[in-house]
């Protein structure tokens, strides 16, 4: 009997001291990603955030097309996050003793372009003078002409020119480098690249909702991704005539993998700790190259200092109507992953207006034993959802709050004040779509939740 009280108390204390994420919070994340959204009139964000020993916060808000809103399952393109996928795997490789960072690429690479004496660290630290496939307006040509064609990683060599610069000189962002390690790889392991990725970190860390494509099946539940040209923005799928095959297949070991933005965070996190390379890999893997600044690049990671006065590691990627960035905070562990279907926004938007936005939620946060013993109020819902005619909310004991509607285009469409306890809201004027609706009093903001109107 006194085993099974036993038992029963350190069940009890476990659950207990089980740490989660407080919504206090997870409103301000979710918060402003709407707003961001509303400001920026940005097409559709998804984002993911890892806060060690609490767990992880999913948000998504905006559309994919007409009314249908981005979710946190959809699958995003996230272009040359890639190269972080394909360093870990070098380095895995490296500690199957099976190849070293210091070899040189002539044994596997032959090319009247590509130097033999290149070396695979050059490689990673994009230190090898090569000249960037993708910048060859050929190969944009080539690309346009026929946006059904499956390229083989093989096929992009034919777009390569004569080197910029030496091996060994001034760090120069290249598509190229990847491009050829996975062909090193492809050579090496004696199989498919995308068997290589899943059986190598996609399968081991369950991340099982991260493709290689199109070698694997592209997932269904993909936003539209969204262009701007023309002075409006561009449906990929519909006025480009677009597909992610032939796209995804141009951009192979540099960018060829598909995520939601949990399983992407969660591989930036066991990816900077050491649950996908070793402790020794990994030492090599933030060993950086100067890229002006006081900031580096490590073997396919960027590595800045200051970032809401802190050191960070990430990469982002960019892809035919998508782009994305990530965080990994070096003092607290913290991971963030954000996606968007809308390649407009371009990299340092998203990651000092977005990323770094949320990533400043997250120094706020004081240690999780403070927060554990801190009164955290209930969240304040709206129902139902979706709604017609009407929503409802319960304000409780709460004082003086108030509440205003947004459309997705930002444009406060409704406002008035809530009563203590039930109250109900006519919406019976708004035209049907999402929308915003925040409840504040004069201590802050109290709730932030997305609706959706059907009339």
């Amino acid at each position: 009997m006194k085993k099974t009280l036993l038992l029963i108390a350190l069940v009890a204390i476990s659950i207990c001291s089980r740490a989660q994420i407080s919504t206090v919070y997870t409103y301000q994340f979710q918060h402003l990603l709407d707003s961001l959204c509303a400001r920026y009139k940005i097409k559709g964000l998804s984002a993911a955030i890892y806060i060690p020993n609490e767990g992880t916060w999913n948000g998504a808000s905006g559309v994919s097309h007409d009314n249908v809103p981005i979710t946190t399952d959809m699958y995003f393109p996230i272009g040359s996050n890639t190269k972080t996928f394909t360093s870990a795997i070098i380095l895995k490789l490296q500690e199957q003793g099976k190849l070293t960072i210091n070899d040189t690429i002539g044994k596997w690479i032959q090319n009247p372009n590509v130097s033999g004496q290149i070396t695979i660290k050059q490689l990673l630290h994009h230190q090898s003078g090569l000249y960037d496939y993708s910048n060859n307006p050929g190969f944009s040509t080539a690309f346009n002409a026929d946006f059904s064609k499956i390229w083989a990683p093989e096929d992009m060599l034919q777009f390569l020119k004569a080197p910029v610069a030496a091996p060994g000189g001034q760090w120069d962002y290249c598509n190229t480098n990847y491009l050829l390690l996975g062909l090193i790889i492809k050579q090496v392991t004696g199989q498919p690249l995308q068997q290589t990725y899943r059986d190598m970190i996609f399968n081991p860390q369950s991340l099982s909702n991260t493709y290689y494509c199109p070698q694997e099946p592209i997932p269904a539940n993909v936003p539209h991704g969204w262009y701007w040209g023309g002075g409006h923005f561009g449906d990929m799928q519909i006025e480009a005539d677009y597909t992610l095959e032939a796209a995804l297949s141009s951009s192979c070991s540099a960018g060829a993998i598909m995520s939601t933005a949990e399983d992407n965070v969660m591989f930036w996190h066991k990816m900077m700790t050491g649950a996908i390379i070793n402790s020794s890999s990994l030492t090599q893997f933030k060993e950086t190259v100067d890229i002006g600044g006081g900031d580096g690049y490590g073997l396919g990671v960027f590595n800045y200092h200051n970032i809401n006065g802190r050191t960070v590691y990430q990469h982002g990627g960019t892809h035919y109507g998508y782009i994305n960035e990530n965080l990994w905070d070096e003092e607290t562990g913290v991971c963030i992953t954000v996606l968007s279907n809308q390649d407009s926004l371009k990299n340092p938007f998203l990651f000092t207006k977005v990323v770094m936005a949320l990533h400043r939620i997250t120094t706020k946060m004081p240690p999780t034993a403070v927060r554990d013993i801190q009164k955290q109020s209930k969240p304040i819902l709206v129902y139902p959802n979706p709604a017609s005619n009407f929503i409802k909310t319960d304000a409780g004991t709460i004082n003086d709050a108030s509440y205003s509607i947004t459309d997705m285009s930002g444009r406060r469409v409704q406002t008035g004040t809530l009563t203590q306890g039930p109250n109900t809201i006519d919406i019976a004027n708004h035209t049907s779509g999402m929308y915003l609706i925040n409840i504040y009093n004069k201590e802050g903001m109290l709730s932030t939740q997305r609706i959706q109107v059907i009339q």
